[in-house]
């Protein structure tokens, strides 16, 4: 074997090895990177604002607040949405999930003979 295939082929395995190892490395550290970490919640403290809480209450569907009120961990909202039907939301106060969606039949669906 001479010098320069000595060289050739310790430098290549050096740098197979050094490129492997980076790219098993880089996908943990990038998750780490990208993913922040939440604030610890509070006690007794919702993470969503009534704010949120209004907000979200319309992207689904309730387009005139009546009531809104924090209870027990979670944001109750009544209201009407579009057609006039009353409408109930309760979002879990801590991430603003849907817990409970109830819709009543709007005045204009009437009853049917």
């Amino acid at each position: 074997m001479t010098l320069g295939t000595t060289l050739s082929t310790a430098f290549g395995t050096a740098t197979r090895a050094l490129l492997l190892s980076a790219l098993l490395a880089s996908p943990s550290a990038l998750v780490h990177a990208q993913t922040p970490t939440p604030a610890p919640i509070q006690p007794g403290e919702p993470a969503i604002s009534m704010d949120d809480a209004r907000r979200i209450a319309n992207e689904h569907g309730l387009v005139r607040i009546e009531e809104i009120k924090l209870d027990g961990g979670k944001w109750e909202i009544e209201g009407r949405d579009s057609t006039g039907a009353g409408m109930e939301i309760d979002l879990r106060a801590t991430d603003g999930t849907v817990i409970k969606m109830e819709r009543d039949r709007p005045a204009s669906a009437g009853a049917r003979p």
